[in-house]
């Protein structure tokens, strides 16, 4: 997790940017231009940035997980690179999850951009002639907050310092909607490659917030697979006790030390301290079927006080915790029965016309966004990096694929049908989630 700030206009740096990059604080200016980075170093050499050549400029905030380890040192020297070559459209050409920042003072223009999903958010705000761009909402209030705006998913926004317009470039990759794959195994392949490149290679401890659903089952499963090594952390009050446990006793098997479970709700004490944390530490977020106006402030939501219990916990057990394995995506892209929703819900079936669902609110908005605010709002409060598996790509790209009889099948069909062939302990019931 790392913080960008990019502004015509200064700001004081405050305690929620520090701690989202708890590794180094960098500052740069050039011309009347000022940039700040707060920084997670998780891949590759110690890399403050900004990173600068030949008149360009780039910050940005999250993994590439293809960037090219034999020719640079970082993923932001590959970015750096990778623009130089091919200018914007080196979008085409790198896989992660990311918030891109590059001013490039050769052609006076601005570029940033988030990964397909969203999952690194961005907001911006233009006043007066003024530009700034932040990773957090707050280092932008000094701005009127009618003109605070979070970048869209699949969006590229160019802003073109001499006539200070803003160009906005909405749906830049398109998903492949033929569906014509009639079995799970690409899926399954694509899913095990998506939790190797996040979690096999990395600096930083891993924690996965277990529950007995599918979602974080599937991703212990594929863990276990490869052999990664993590923490787990469980809420049972809500969770269905016989699969909760048998996850537990495999865990406990394999790793006794690092299998958490809190078996009761939370304390007012416990909660009072979770609220001035939300309050204090982590962003401002918000829920709402259009998180980009926004609605309901998420703050107060009990799952978020419970990440941010859980997150604590486990911080002050092992401060070298510093990856979050997160299902989010699991109900929004593959559920057929999406219960937690702020507007429109998922399809309920499909058929050989896919287009005409394409995509469903909480396929980018909604729930996804929503939910994505939350993780990245509160793991961001803790210095850790929130990743998600079922956002990968080529993951989606898979689902997208199958024949309508497949993902009609069950409800998440290739998440179901992967705990079904690797035996992983499941139940397919109603998803209550953490919510102490």
């Amino acid at each position: 997790m790392c913080g960008i700030y990019f502004s015509n206009k200064r700001f004081k740096v405050n305690k929620k940017f520090k701690l989202r990059g708890p590794d180094y604080l960098s500052t740069h200016e050039h011309d009347s231009f000022h940039f700040s980075h707060s920084l997670l170093s998780l891949t590759g050499d110690f890399t403050p940035q900004p990173v600068t050549r030949d008149g360009v400029i780039l910050m940005f905030n999250g993994q590439i997980y293809n960037y090219d380890r034999n020719r640079f040192k970082s993923d932001s020297y590959h970015l750096l690179y990778s623009y130089l070559k091919r200018k914007i459209g080196l979008l085409n050409f790198i896989d992660g999850e990311y918030a891109i920042l590059i001013y490039d003072s050769n052609i006076s223009k601005v570029f940033f951009i988030t990964d397909i999903f969203g999952t690194k958010p961005l907001y911006y705000s233009i006043e007066d002639g003024n530009i700034s761009v932040s990773s957090l909402r707050s280092t932008l209030e000094n701005n009127k907050s009618n003109l605070i705006n979070k970048c869209k998913a699949n969006t590229i926004y160019i802003y073109d310092l001499k006539d200070k317009s803003l160009s906005i470039d909405s749906n830049y990759y398109k998903f492949n909607l033929d569906q014509f794959k009639t079995n799970f195994k690409d899926w399954n392949s694509a899913f095990i490659k998506s939790i190797d490149k996040r979690f096999k290679k990395t600096k930083g401890k891993i924690l996965l917030p277990l529950s007995s659903g599918l979602d974080s089952g599937a991703i212990a499963c594929a863990l276990d697979t490869l052999k990664i090594q993590y923490y787990t952390y469980t809420f049972i009050k809500n969770e269905h006790r016989i699969i909760i446990f048998r996850r537990m006793l495999r865990r406990f098997l394999k790793e006794p030390f690092k299998t958490k479970i809190k078996l009761n709700y939370l304390s007012s004490i416990e909660r009072k301290y979770v609220e001035g944390k939300i309050r204090d530490d982590c962003d401002d977020f918000f829920y709402g079927n259009n998180t980009y106006n926004l609605s309901l402030n998420g703050t107060e939501d009990n799952g978020a006080q419970g990440l941010c219990y859980m997150l604590g916990k486990m911080k002050t057990l092992d401060n070298d915790i510093k990856i979050i394995a997160s299902g989010q995506g699991g109900d929004e892209i593959y559920s057929r029965d999406q219960s937690y929703t702020f507007g429109n819900p998922n399809p309920e079936s499909f058929d050989s016309n896919l287009e005409k669902l394409f995509p469903w609110e909480n396929f980018f908005d909604g729930a996804q966004m929503s939910y994505l605010s939350k993780e990245e709002s509160i793991g961001g409060g803790y210095g850790m990096e929130t990743r998600y598996p079922f956002l990968d790509l080529s993951v989606v790209q898979e689902y997208l694929n199958l024949i309508p009889a497949l993902k009609n099948k069950f409800n998440k069909s290739p998440i179901h049908n992967f705990l079904l062939e690797n035996q992983y302990p499941f139940y397919f019931t109603k998803k209550f989630g953490f919510n102490p």
